[in-house]
């Protein structure tokens, strides 16, 4: 009976084991210092200004109702470059963000076809990635380097 015990214990250890490596607590990311790190990474071609959280769902046409937090670059419409970082009140809003910021792209596709064409390439190619309740969206000259850029930054 002790030793069918003994063996019960270390199964339930090593499931236990198991769960915790399953369930590891992930980084949280801070959305500012997550976009001052893109800033710092990537190449821009236009003039950035930076956005907190009321600007960039002003910009992006995002629900602020959907962000806890959030930062942006965002170029001076002379290019069709910016950088942003929300991270979402839950999973389901972040999910609601990476749509709307889908459909801000495609709006934007749109209004670039006739002011500058030489643009629709970035935001056709732009970067956008969710990752629990987090959301990364990027349009850079470079979105190849975004696109590891980000990965890296939320998978670290």
């Amino acid at each position: 009976m002790r030793r069918i015990s003994k063996q019960i214990a270390a199964a339930c250890a090593a499931a236990l084991c198991l769960l915790a490596a399953g369930c590891g607590a992930k980084t949280a990311l801070d959305p500012a210092a997550a976009r001052d790190r893109l800033g710092e990474e990537l190449s821009f071609t236009d003039q950035m200004t930076d956005m907190d959280t009321a600007g960039a769902c002003r910009f992006y046409s995002v629900d602020p109702s959907l962000a806890a937090d959030g930062a942006a670059y965002v170029g001076s419409g002379a290019t069709a470059e910016s950088a942003a970082v929300f991270e979402a009140v839950d999973a389901a809003a972040a999910g609601e963000i990476a749509a709307q910021l889908q459909a801000f792209t495609d709006s934007w596709i749109a209004g670039y076809s006739d002011y500058k064409p030489e643009e629709v390439p970035k935001l056709e190619s732009a970067v956008l990635e969710q990752d629990g309740v987090y959301v990364v969206f990027c349009v850079t000259a470079d979105n190849t380097a975004a696109k590891s850029a980000v990965r890296s930054l939320l998978h670290p």
